[in-house]
């Protein structure tokens, strides 16, 4: 059969007969005419250069040429030849750059795809948290919309609220057995559209303390905190406070998890859970407010504080101690909160081997074995004997009184424990 050796635009040799070679050779100078005739049109008016050169109806660049020499004996027809065809210019219209803006964001929604996928690292293994791909993902963009829109909660901010010996040491540390040990001698957040804590609102312009909407964490519902904006700069998410004795802090494992009291004006307990959220994703700046029923109020501040997830028990870790107080949570290598679980009367993760110290002190907290502070124990209104389960604070100044267990212990007014980003300047 009659054919041609036809080298395309790649490179690639194809073999066309020649009937294929008229018929493509008709096609070039009937395209040419037809494109010319279709899209001349477009120059008019058009700022995207000029389509047709010089506006001449040129020949098609089409070439026939032998390939090579002919075999012996073979019909001249039928010898190789090459027939190249000249390349393709297609312009297309102006609305076709939006392509490239569509390219361009698809990109960004798949880098906050990876994001998103990123922080999934820290879902607790069991079958439901290892969901954190496209179910939670669009759970992302309802938070957002409903942290925007509802920035503040309604005027009670409550939460649910339900009410349900042997010798210590003289300085600082409390161990159910009595051991002893001694007292030692004594910059700024950007704004966000999401909330994610106290300072962000301050930022905002919420100027007035009170119960406040965050979203510390996109994967997680929002919830309600108590902010103060007026002490020390404002912009304070309070974890806890107590001042009446109104609310048990004696409570379970899942009590303290989710937490419990009231929010707007009363005590409570912010819970495990949000505090974790809080805390995992900005470096968080500890401050213990203390007041004795004598009247007077000294701090603890942390410049580190962290609390692990429910899957590592709530693990605290706090460091970089300042303040007029003393540094209870880092008392001694008898008695260091750091780097503790969270213990309640119902799950014993303390390091006392005898026993629960969050059963013997009635409360939940970062037990060692067991404890050189306790901000979370029973509320006696002045001072009181026996047990030392009351609200402690092993550094406090008039601590040393208690050389006996029939002295007097020492009690509490008013504690609070709150957080804010490291660096923030209102």
């Amino acid at each position: 059969m009659d054919s041609i050796k036809y080298q395309g635009i790649l490179g690639e040799n194809i073999m066309l007969s020649s009937q294929d070679v008229m018929r493509l050779t008709a096609l070039c100078v009937c395209g040419t005419l037809l494109a010319l005739s279709t899209l001349s049109w477009t120059t008019a008016d058009s700022d995207e250069g000029d389509l047709l050169g010089d506006h001449g109806f040129g020949p098609c660049a089409a070439t026939l040429r032998p390939e090579g020499l002919c075999r012996h004996g073979q019909d001249e027809s039928t010898c190789p030849y090459r027939f190249s065809l000249p390349p393709l210019t297609v312009y297309l219209p102006k609305p076709l750059r939006e392509l490239e803006k569509i390219v361009k964001d698809l990109q960004k929604l798949k880098d906050s795809v990876d994001q998103l996928r990123k922080m999934c690292a820290d879902c607790t293994v069991s079958q439901t948290e290892r969901e954190c791909g496209s179910a939670r993902e669009l759970r992302v963009k309802i938070n957002q919309v409903a942290a925007f829109l509802n920035n503040s909660l309604s005027p009670n901010g409550r939460r649910p609220d339900w009410h349900s010996e042997h010798p210590v040491d003289h300085q600082g540390g409390s161990r159910p057995d009595g051991t002893d040990s001694k007292l030692p001698t004594l910059i700024p957040s950007k704004v966000t559209t999401t909330r994610r804590d106290c300072s962000d609102h301050l930022l905002r312009g919420e100027t007035q303390s009170g119960v406040y909407l965050v979203t510390p964490d996109l994967r997680s519902r929002s919830f309600p905190v108590f902010c103060d904006m007026e002490m020390h700069g404002g912009g304070w998410t309070l974890l806890q406070r107590r001042q009446d004795g109104s609310v048990s802090f004696n409570r379970t494992w899942a009590e303290y998890r989710s937490g419990f009291g009231e929010l707007n004006g009363g005590e409570f307990w912010l819970g495990n859970n949000m505090i974790h959220l809080l805390t995992r994703d900005r470096d968080m700046v500890l401050r213990v407010e203390l007041e004795d029923f004598d009247g007077v109020v000294e701090y603890a501040e942390y410049k580190l504080f962290r609390v692990a997830s429910e899957r590592m028990r709530y693990r605290l870790t706090v460091g970089g101690f300042s303040g007029t107080a003393g540094d209870a949570l880092r008392f001694s290598k008898s008695y260091d909160h750091n780097n503790r679980a969270f213990t309640t009367p119902d799950r014993d993760h303390d390091r006392y081997p005898s026993g629960n110290c969050g059963a013997y002190y009635s409360s939940g907290w970062w037990f060692d074995a067991c404890m050189a502070a306790n901000l979370n124990g029973r509320y006696y209104v002045g001072t009181y004997k026996g047990v030392r389960d009351g609200i402690y604070w092993g550094t406090w100044h008039s601590i040393s009184t208690e050389s006996y267990p029939t002295n007097d212990r020492q009690s509490f007014k008013s504690v609070s424990m709150m957080i804010r980003p490291k660096g923030f300047t209102p």
